[in-house]
């Protein structure tokens, strides 16, 4: 095992030990997430994404994470939904950089997903 993975193994069992400790911590389940994304682990990555939602619902960074996540696996309906959230909480908190971010990635996922938000495609 090269250093790398025994490296990130460690961090892996921390933040999942961090969880098992702090089940009510949505920071913990944040950083969970945020390691299975950066393995790769998808629906581990999904889930506990969703579980930080559960714990709290207006994190804005918690719904771009999971609007980039479904956008990779392919999911454009769950995609979307989590970007137009993050968007609009980033500009209750006046956070302007950010939700510019998230408007972006909309734009592309509409493009992506060709979904059209007043329901009906484009002129040609």
């Amino acid at each position: 095992m090269s250093f790398w993975n025994w490296f990130g193994s460690g961090k892996l069992k921390e933040y999942e030990e961090k969880t098992r400790l702090e089940p009510e911590n949505p920071q913990c389940h944040f950083e969970l997430a945020t390691e299975y994304e950066r393995r790769g682990q998808y629906p581990q990555a999904i889930e506990a994404f969703q579980k930080t939602l559960t714990l709290s619902p207006r994190s804005a960074e918690t719904h771009f994470n999971l609007g980039v996540l479904y956008e990779t696996t392919g999911n454009g309906r769950q995609a979307i939904f989590h970007m137009v959230q993050a968007g609009n909480l980033f500009s209750e908190r006046n956070d302007v950089e950010s939700k510019d971010k998230a408007r972006k990635k909309l734009k592309t996922y509409y493009k992506k997903f060709d979904f059209h938000p007043d329901g009906h495609p484009p002129a040609s």
